[in-house]
C-alpha cells in the first residue's frame, strides 16, 4: 500500500504529496461554497487563498515528513480532493483532515482515503491517537468519523467556530 512515504495506493485512489502545480486543479474544488462552508473560512477560497493553502500543505510535508495527500482517481487521473494527517503545533496532536469535491460525496472516497491515512499513522508513524475536528453542523463528516471508529469527545468554541472533537485510539486490531 505504501510505495514510499509520500505515496499511497488504495483500490481506487492514488494519494500523493501536493505540488504547487496542483493549485489550479485544487482551486476548482475549494472555490465552491459547498466545500468551503465546512472550513475555517466558512466559504469557498479565492485563487490566491487556494495557492496559500497548497503552500501550507507542502510546507507541512517539508517540516514533518508527513502530511495531507491529494486524492487522485487511479482510473481517470482526476483530482478529487485531499485527505491526510496534520500535526497541530499548539498541542502536538495528530489530526486527520479530508476534503472532497462535492461531485464525489457519498461514493466512499473519503472513507477509503481516511482508512489509508489511519493505517499510515499506525504503521509508519506509530501513532497511538488521532483526533478530528469538524464543525458541529457537519453531520456527514461526523458519521464518517464514527464509521471509522472515532469517538466523540466534546465541543469547543474555536475562534468563533463551534467544533466537535473526535478521537481514535489506534491499535493493530482496528480497521
Amino acid at each position: 500500500m505504501f510505495e514510499e512515504k509520500k505515496v499511497i495506493h488504495t483500490k481506487r485512489l492514488l494519494m500523493r504529496k501536493p505540488l504547487i502545480e496542483d493549485t489550479d486543479q485544487f482551486y476548482s474544488i475549494i472555490k465552491e461554497d459547498a466545500v468551503g462552508k465546512w472550513l475555517a473560512k466558512s466559504s469557498g477560497m479565492s485563487k490566491e487563498e487556494a495557492k496559500d493553502y497548497v503552500i501550507q500543505l507542502i510546507s507541512h510535508w517539508e517540516q514533518y515528513d508527513f502530511g495531507v495527500w491529494l486524492l487522485v482517481n487511479r482510473n481517470t487521473g482526476e483530482l478529487l480532493g485531499h485527505c491526510g494527517l496534520r500535526k497541530i503545533d499548539e498541542t502536538g496532536e495528530i489530526e486527520i483532515m479530508y476534503l472532497l469535491d462535492p461531485e464525489y460525496w457519498g461514493n466512499g472516497y473519503a472513507s477509503e482515503a481516511a482508512k489509508a491515512s489511519i493505517q499510515y499513522a499506525k504503521e509508519m508513524m506509530n501513532e497511538k491517537r488521532i483526533i478530528a475536528r469538524v464543525k458541529v453542523a457537519n453531520e456527514n463528516s461526523k458519521k464518517l468519523l464514527r464509521n471509522l471508529g472515532f469517538t466523540y469527545t466534546h465541543d469547543v468554541d474555536h475562534s468563533g467556530r463551534l467544533l466537535s472533537y473526535f478521537e481514535l485510539q489506534t491499535s493493530l486490531d482496528k480497521l
